[in-house]
């Protein structure tokens, strides 16, 4: 048997194991490669395999070729990746050496050491995760492993996927809906005006009643009759953002800690984490959601595995995921472009989609590289710190991974 042959075999027989239609040489993409090898299976006539019989009909020939060939000039030529078990803890890259990591280091010991020792307080926790392992984790300033803190506005892309589970479980009309549709009727007339799509976008027209933590204690029907002037424009705004708390809760008989400990938080490996309620024991809608740097992150993975959570469970539908993290408004903050668009509480820059708490506890997801970075600062951090730290991630770290 000539040294081609052999390799034949071989890819046949791991191929049997490890499925993936028209993918010949295990590669996760369907092509010329795929082609020229299923052409040679059959010149050779190497012995039956299932993997390599496309249309199931118990041959290997030419048909077979024809439909390798469909799928190599789709659009649908990638396989699709493996998907973490979510619920499990992370596990570190025992490989470092596919990517610059001493660069990296120079960046984590250097970059952000020097934003540490600025007067703009700092970075308390960096991870990365990449393919789905981490590849870098540091605590800083008396921080650890083990921190619990408040992760402040993150808590509104959590926020958003339980909405989105809700809508995809058809316990709520979609988010084109308006207010009125998902909220108790006070006489509001407004709510006619509004749909979920614009309280999700920040741009639901409402003045920001209440200041941190107040409006957790207001009534829905405080909240529904905050100022307000029309529906349309972004404005950033925690009062309105809480009413999503409200309405998941009128959908779904159950405050949103309640859900998500039964639709989420368990298959993220997240155990009952503190989360500031109020009026009606509903949870703080816009922040107070505390959680370890560990923890937090898990959302961006899963986005990152378009919604499953472990290999075969998907939690949040493809289109939930695609719609929320999509450039859907645009903030009008040219000042600086990782924040100029907004999806589903979700911000949009360039490369991926960010989770953007209060002095700078971030989750930068961008599924080109398959990479997911989050920090935890102090929160007496500045505006220029977050800015430089943005910078970093963004304009340092990302482009280590290609």
């Amino acid at each position: 048997m000539n040294i081609f042959k052999k390799i034949i075999v071989i890819i046949s027989i791991v191929g049997f194991l490890f499925s993936c239609e028209g993918d010949i040489n295990l590669d996760d993409n369907v092509n010329i490669t795929d082609i020229v090898l299923l052409v040679n299976i059959i010149i050779n006539n190497q012995v039956y395999n299932s993997q390599n019989d496309l249309n199931n009909d118990g041959n290997i020939n030419v048909t077979d070729v024809i439909i390798i060939v469909d799928i190599a000039l789709s659009d649908d030529n990638e396989c699709d990746e493996t998907h973490l078990d979510l619920s499990l803890d992370w596990e570190f890259a025992e490989d470092l050496s596919y990517f610059d990591y001493e660069e990296l280091e120079n960046i984590t010991n250097n970059q952000i050491e020097s934003l540490n020792n600025s007067n703009d307080v700092g970075l308390e926790g960096l991870i990365i995760i990449h393919n789905g392992k981490i590849v870098s984790e540091d605590y800083y300033d008396g921080s650890s492993i083990s921190e619990v803190y408040n992760i402040w506005s993150v808590t509104k892309s959590f926020i958003s996927t339980l909405i989105g589970q809700a809508i995809d479980q058809g316990l709520m009309q979609n988010q084109n809906s308006t207010l009125d549709n998902f909220l108790p009727n006070y006489g509001q007339p407004y709510l006619e005006s509004v749909t979920l799509h614009n309280l999700l976008t920040m741009s639901s027209g409402y003045t920001d009643g209440f200041g941190y933590p107040y409006w957790v204690n207001a009534t829905t029907m405080q909240l529904e009759w905050m100022p307000y002037t029309f529906p349309g424009f972004f404005y950033y705004n925690n009062s309105a953002c809480h009413l999503n708390s409200h309405i998941l809760y009128e959908g779904t008989g159950s405050t949103p800690k309640e859900f998500a400990s039964v639709n989420l938080f368990p298959y993220l490996g997240i155990n009952n984490p503190f989360w500031m309620d109020g009026y009606n024991n509903i949870n703080d809608g816009s922040a107070s959601l505390h959680l370890r740097l560990r923890d937090m992150i898990k959302l961006g993975q899963l986005f990152l595995q378009d919604g499953y959570a472990s290999e075969d469970n998907q939690i949040v539908s493809s289109e939930w995921i695609e719609i929320a993290t999509s450039p859907l408004i645009s903030t009008d903050f040219d000042f600086f472009p990782v924040l100029a668009n907004y999806g589903y509480l979700w911000w949009i820059p360039q490369e991926g989609y960010l989770a953007f708490g209060y002095g700078g506890q971030f989750i930068a997801v961008i599924p080109e590289r398959n990479l997911v970075i989050g920090t935890h600062s102090n929160i007496s951090s500045t505006q220029p710190y977050q800015i430089e730290l943005l910078n970093i991630i963004y304009n340092e770290i990302a482009p280590l991974f290609e």
